[in-house]
Formats: C-alpha cells, sequence, structure tokens
C-alpha cells in the first residue's frame, strides 16, 4: 500500500519547466500586447473566442495580403471594412440595449454614442467619424 503522505506531497510538485495554467496567464498579463476581458456570460466566452481567432486571422491577412494570389488587395480591403462594420453594429447595439433599461451608454474610447447622435443631431465633442479610433488620421484630415 501507498503512503498517503507521500502521494499528497508529490502531487502539488511540478515537474522543472512546467508551469500551471495561472502562472502561464501571470506571465502574459504583464505583456502590452494583452487586455484583460471579464466574462460574466456564456456569450461572452463566445465573443472572446471569436474575437482571439479574429485577432489572429485579420493580423495574416494584413501580412499575407499581396503575397498570396488569392488574397489580393480588394479582397483584404472588403474584409477589414466588413470588420468596422461589425464594430459598429456591436457599438450600436449596446447602445440599444443600454437605452432600453434607461442607462447612460459611455462607448469605449474612439467610438460615438450612434443613438445621442441621432437625438441631438450632433455628434458627441472629440468623436471620430473613424470607428476604429484613428485620431492621427482624424487630426490629418481636419487639418
Amino acid at each position: 500500500m501507498a503512503d498517503k503522505g507521500t502521494k499528497t506531497e508529490s502531487a502539488g510538485k511540478r515537474d522543472s519547466g512546467k508551469s500551471s495554467w495561472q502562472e502561464r496567464k501571470l506571465e502574459k498579463v504583464v505583456r502590452d500586447d494583452i487586455d484583460i476581458i471579464s466574462r460574466k456570460t456564456r456569450d461572452q466566452s463566445d465573443f472572446i473566442s471569436m474575437l482571439n481567432t479574429h485577432d489572429n486571422v485579420l493580423y495574416q491577412l494584413r501580412m499575407n495580403m499581396g503575397r498570396n494570389r488569392n488574397l489580393t488587395f480588394d479582397k483584404a480591403q472588403e474584409f477589414i471594412e466588413r470588420s468596422l462594420r461589425i464594430k459598429e453594429e456591436i457599438n450600436l447595439l449596446n447602445a440599444e440595449m443600454c437605452q432600453l433599461m434607461n442607462w447612460d451608454y459611455r462607448p469605449p474610447r474612439g467610438f460615438t454614442n450612434p443613438l445621442a447622435a441621432a437625438e441631438h443631431g450632433k455628434k458627441t465633442k472629440g468623436a471620430t467619424d473613424f470607428p476604429d479610433g484613428d485620431l492621427d488620421r482624424a487630426n490629418t484630415n481636419s487639418a
């Protein structure tokens, strides 16, 4: 029969070079290309998974357009524009849900509240027309 005390002690130890998933996550947190997203619903977990994939695919699309015959600049531009439209749709969806619950909607940096712009007939101070929040492009065009 095995000694239970020995089994418990060895179970808590890790082989050298291996780290737990918590340790790997903590190592990633300090990187400047990592953001933390809290999730309260299963829907959010789905969005996080899709966004991680989208981030990787969009990066590869931009890096490989023009190098692959199937991936023309026009097709890449079409995908990027669709991605921007989807972000605007999510922004609108969030604004509509907040309005229904009588909450003030504060859109993320670089976006405006689409319902406030429609109600007031003007845009929020400091907001840009660029859905990706590219303020340099906004400043260049306004000059």
